[in-house]
């Protein structure tokens, strides 16, 4: 029922008072009754449910613990929540090892659920996400023999709208929403074998394609420094002012020559002096500016986004904050008649250059998302003929690239930076066939990724349909 745009629903006693006795609306959600019914109907069909925890051994998550930032040369490489989602898998910060930061290890084929803040995004771990220190503000399911039979199927039916439904329910909390290992433990899992085997090998499938998509991006980068010569470098490697004392608040000294009228710091850390002294040392690769290697460099005007929910009125809309991901969250859809959709218009093959908020993230556009429309956040770049653009990624991926981007940052609260800002960056261009070699790597690690995101969607729609189909 609807009262002038409130919406009303009524619910059995029994609901309210059974578990946490809640009375929060939130927990009765339209989303949450329709799942509720779907289970209780799939019971009357005699389809066996069980919960989450009686297919777990340990369903934990690293507890409210005081962190201790470090450095890279002292700490452990540390994965935020939504790190661990990140497409190029790298850390942002480094934790010093205490007595407790084994609870915080993963291994792989665990599902990890976000527990705070945005809340029910579900990961299935791989192998390379045992090499970090995962944060606490995560769940860990850590499935027993039986659950292990059918990982695949448990993180399907978690990404489900009944799975969703069931996992955010739970969340309490004013500013900050959370929710609990006890509610993940109590979400009811519908078996119906038949299915089960189906959707688990699928999302296996995908899990492998994704793990090989990120050792590709990683192995590219790799090849930045082996096939160009390039030395590592790291923030930690630099000299600051006043030695150790100067290293706690990065303190360093420019000439005034230097100055080229930005008084800002972050625009003349020493890093950046070591970067293209580096660069102009290579011998036999070219060095040139990123504006002549881009055939063209545009940022879209500024757009309204008039989203839609019927899908068949509208085109799938990418954001910066949804690129960067190994999947895709939340897709919208924004309405397909909109205004000066030219500008916005993804083609394969172009590059897109996160432009505002959090700055220099690079993604390819594949034919996956061709036709989509991409958010005036993003700087559009078509680069010229002869140059890979598998290649240009790998290399705004390390730091040689993605410093001398962010170097150019301006703004008060929110960050930004142009094009001309993106035109002034060094690039070294080695032989076609060394772009290749490395360009090629990116190019399939993104559409190993794209095939992944493609089973994953079919799989959870399967399951969706199949279980609705059950209870008809």
């Amino acid at each position: 029922m609807m009262m002038e745009g409130i919406q009303i629903v009524d619910v059995p006693i029994r609901w309210v008072n059974e578990g946490e006795k809640r009375l929060d609306a939130g927990f009765y959600a339209q989303d949450v009754i329709k799942a509720r019914i779907l289970i209780e109907n799939l019971k009357k069909k005699n389809i066996r449910i069980l919960h989450l925890n009686n297919l777990s051994k340990d369903i934990f998550d690293g507890g409210r613990i005081k962190k201790i930032y470090t450095n890279k040369n002292n700490g452990k490489p540390y994965l935020m929540p939504l790190d661990i989602f990140m497409f190029i898998l790298k850390p942002r910060r480094w934790i010093k090892p205490l007595r407790y930061i084994q609870k915080w290890r993963i291994k792989r084929n665990w599902i990890v659920i976000t527990k705070s803040g945005t809340i029910g995004r579900v990961l299935l771990t791989n192998r390379l996400h045992e090499n970090f220190v995962f944060s606490p503000d995560l769940i860990r399911v850590i499935p027993n023999s039986e659950g292990n039979t059918i990982i695949g199927y448990l993180y399907a039916y978690l990404n489900t709208w009944i799975g969703q439904a069931f996992l955010t329910r739970d969340q309490y909390g004013a500013t900050v929403k959370h929710i609990e290992p006890h509610h993940v433990a109590n979400i009811p899992i519908p078996r119906v074998p038949d299915l089960e085997e189906e959707i688990n090998q699928k999302i296996l499938e995908a899990h492998k394609l994704r793990e090989e998509a990120q050792e590709l991006l990683l192995k590219a980068e790799e090849m930045i420094y082996s096939e160009l010569g390039l030395p590592r470098i790291d923030e930690e490697d630099v000299e600051y002012f006043g030695g150790e004392i100067g290293r706690l608040v990065r303190t360093f000294e420019i000439k005034a020559g230097e100055l080229d009228y930005r008084l800002d710091a972050s625009y003349h850390v020493p890093i950046v002096n070591v970067i293209l002294k580096n660069l102009n040392n290579l011998i036999g690769t070219k060095i040139e500016t990123f504006e002549t290697v881009a055939r063209k460099i545009c940022i879209p005007p500024r757009m309204k986004r008039p989203y839609v929910k019927n899908v068949a009125e509208g085109i799938p809309f990418l954001s910066p904050g949804q690129a960067e991901f190994i999947k895709l969250f939340d897709v919208k859809y924004v309405w397909k008649n909109i205004r000066n959709k030219s500008f916005y218009e993804l083609k394969e093959g172009n590059i897109l250059i996160s432009r505002s908020g959090t700055l220099g993230r690079i993604f390819l556009v594949t034919k996956y998302l061709e036709g989509w429309i991409g958010s005036d956040d993003f700087i559009f770049v078509e680069v010229q003929q002869k140059i890979n653009p598998g290649y240009i990624i790998a290399f705004f991926n390390t730091p040689y690239g993605k410093i001398q981007l962010l170097r150019e940052t301006y703004g008060e609260v929110i960050d930004h930076f142009e094009e001309e800002h993106l035109k002034k960056v060094k690039i070294p261009i080695p032989s076609k066939d060394t772009q290749d070699k490395i360009g090629s790597l990116v190019i399939e690690a993104y559409n190993k990724k794209d095939r992944a995101n493609q089973i994953e969607e079919e799989a959870i729609k399967k399951l969706e349909n199949t279980l609705l189909s059950l209870c008809s």
